[in-house]
């Protein structure tokens, strides 16, 4: 088994996924969900920090910060690390659209789920586990399989 291999597969259709679903999502754009999920995934965090793991300008991320602050769906607090920087949050609010907005990106999968057999169910529930799993390992690049 080549595991680069099975890595880009992974990757690829865990994006196609990802794009598919949040097509129908209604209300909250692409880039905001992101910024979102980002948030809910980090804690506070600086723009500069944001923009370099969404590989995007520090300009760019603080139009999207503006945009989503406007919103309600995430606050600014002095960084008590850098009086000249700030930490970005998720707001309450913000939650509770990135929540919404993960439940239609749900239902949108699970419109597809609903024709698959069972057996492909299990071994679906069974890659999610897998999934998080390797979110949550800490390993070197270069560590043996």
């Amino acid at each position: 088994m080549d595991l680069n291999e099975l890595g880009v597969d992974v990757v690829v259709a865990a994006a196609r996924l990802t794009r598919m679903a949040s097509r129908d999502v209604s209300a909250l754009p692409h880039a905001a969900m992101r910024l979102l999920g980002r948030l809910d995934e980090l804690g506070p965090t600086r723009i500069s920090d944001l923009a370099k793991a969404d590989r995007t300008s520090q300009p760019t991320m603080s139009t999207l910060v503006q945009r989503v602050e406007e919103q309600g769906w995430v606050r600014r607090a002095p960084d008590p690390a850098d009086s000249r920087a700030s930490l970005i949050s998720l707001t309450k609010t913000g939650l509770t659209e990135l929540q919404r907005a993960r439940r239609e990106a749900g239902a949108a999968v699970a419109a597809r789920l609903r024709h698959l057999p069972a057996a492909d169910l299990e071994t679906l529930e069974d890659a999610v586990a897998v999934m998080h799993r390797i979110l949550t390992l800490d390993v070197l690049e270069d560590s043996p399989r």
